[in-house]
């Protein structure tokens, strides 16, 4: 079963007398890929940005895991956004980009200051709500204001409380990881001081054997054939002479502590130190495929590449929600489209909920587990994208989504339809006979056939290649229709037409 992660509750938005979203509600579900599709104007962008925190509703709930969010500022809320341009800083390379608010932010100073608000936010609320109406008195006034700089000092004693008590346990945690492995290596190094005599004892023998050696190099044998008795000798000498495992030792020694001394100072702090911020910024650009870019300047890059640095930089300190604003709109076809197929496995792996705006209808078929259509503030429709492509609610929908033929027909009862005065059978069957209803059919689900027994005849007006198929016009009984096909055809050629009964789709007229 899905869990609500995300909600909008009777949002009003705006803009001088421009209203833009009126008692509009909707609801995302965790690790759910979601689009907002719909014409120029018609509201998902400022959807968007009242979710990320960038506008406020004029009224309504924005509510996060059960909690109002409205009065949370855009950087404490875990949610994150990829813009249209990227907003990538020219100054910082790739590495840098992407680190930056991992050095810059504490995500769980955020959720602790978050979480502790929460149990506030509803007196909060009532309380600015009460200091809204014009019938309470000045001592009434005053006792409210008062109640609020209570609570926002109640707010603060309690984080600082809530703070102190992780950084001891992350003291505690750091200080348990790594005394056990600092005593381990005391005892190595403890063990190989005292081989102290067998390495003095190993190196006066070595200075013997090679005595030995020169002395009969000196009286002409050669070097290989004197060294050979004490080659076997030598190497386990050798061994014991180099303390090289002491010093590997020691240098491993001095690098925990500094790795100890750095997560300290992390955990003092809640942020990450240089190491964590490393490790997570080469995960991440792991994820978008941009391992060894780290040192790339920005103004190097190509644009998909600017993009993933962009989507990279937004998930590398994993918010709750990822919001996307046309994010692919200034990229080529063919690299949109592979964009398209990368975003959608990006956010299976990391189980982040994706809300991505666009007016591009195939991104949203693509891409979405659910799309939501809208028009002027309103939705239209919601649903998977097969149930939006193959079940389309009204006009609107049927037309912005995909081509469609839509054509006024009568519904006459037992899945038969009337249209184009023919009668068709159809799947449909939730209206009454003699219904006025419309008739949808995708050019791709017309058949082509034989004009003498089709009972859509027309006559070909337009003819264009669409590479893959032939998009052909026709005009019967004085209405034009598209269809899509394989085969060829010639303006002014007669063709007859056929349609399946599940091709067809009946609307309710809504005038």
């Amino acid at each position: 079963m899905s869990n609500k992660l995300i909600e909008l509750k009777n949002i009003h938005k705006a803009f001088g007398n421009n209203i833009v979203l009126e008692d509009f509600s909707l609801y995302v579900n965790e690790n759910e890929f979601i689009t907002l599709v719909g014409p120029s104007g018609c509201g998902k962008t400022t959807i968007l940005r009242m979710i990320g925190g960038f506008e406020t509703p004029d009224y309504g709930q924005i509510i996060l895991d059960g909690v109002t969010i409205n009065n949370i500022p855009a950087y404490q809320r875990p949610i994150n956004t990829v813009f249209q341009k990227y907003a990538l800083f020219p100054h910082l390379n790739v590495f840098e980009n992407v680190a930056f608010g991992l050095k810059n932010f504490s995500r769980i100073l955020s959720d602790i200051k978050n979480n502790v608000a929460s149990k506030y936010e509803e007196e909060r609320t009532l309380c600015l709500k009460a200091l809204q109406s014009e019938k309470l008195s000045k001592e009434e006034k005053a006792e409210y204001k008062q109640r609020l700089k209570e609570i926002k000092h109640k707010i603060q004693i309690e984080t600082n409380q809530e703070k102190n008590k992780l950084i001891e346990k992350k003291l505690e945690e750091v200080e348990n990881k790594y005394t056990p492995i600092l005593e381990d290596l005391d005892r190595q190094i403890d063990i190989e001081w005292e081989k102290d005599d067998e390495v003095k004892e190993a190196k006066n023998r070595i200075k013997e054997i090679k005595a030995l050696i020169e002395e009969q190099v000196a009286q002409g044998i050669s070097q290989s054939k004197a060294s050979k008795p004490f080659d076997a000798e030598l190497r386990k000498l050798n061994k014991i002479a180099v303390w090289s495992e002491l010093e590997r030792l020691e240098k491993l020694k001095k690098q925990t502590l500094k790795d100890k001394a750095l997560e300290i100072k992390s955990a003092k702090s809640l942020m990450l130190n240089k190491k964590q911020i490393k490790e997570k910024v080469l995960e991440a650009l792991k994820m978008v495929k941009l391992e060894g870019y780290e040192d790339r300047k920005i103004d190097q890059m190509s644009g998909g590449q600017q993009q993933r640095v962009a989507i990279a930089r937004a998930i590398v300190n994993r918010p709750r929600i990822l919001l996307l604003d046309e994010s692919l709109s200034a990229l080529d076809l063919k690299l949109r489209q592979e964009m398209q197929y990368e975003l959608k496995e990006l956010q299976r792996r990391v189980g982040i909920t994706f809300i991505f705006v666009t007016h591009d209808q195939e991104e949203a078929l693509t891409m979405s587990d659910t799309i939501v259509v809208m028009d002027k503030g309103v939705i239209q429709q919601i649903g998977s994208p097969m149930d939006i492509y193959n079940e389309p609610r009204n006009r609107f929908v049927a037309n912005f989504i995909g081509e469609s033929n839509i054509i006024r027909g009568v519904y006459k009862g037992n899945k038969q339809v009337e249209f184009m005065h023919q009668t068709f059978t159809c799947v449909d069957e939730n209206f009454e006979v003699g219904e006025i209803c419309d008739v949808v059919i995708r050019p791709e689900d017309f058949d082509r056939c034989s004009p003498e027994t089709a009972k859509l005849v027309g006559v070909v007006t337009d003819i264009v290649f669409k590479g893959v198929h032939f998009e052909i016009c026709a005009d019967i009984c004085g209405m034009e229709f598209v269809i899509h096909d394989y085969e060829i055809a010639k303006v002014g050629d007669k063709i007859g037409l056929s349609v399946d009964p599940y091709e067809i789709h009946l609307m309710k007229v809504y005038e």
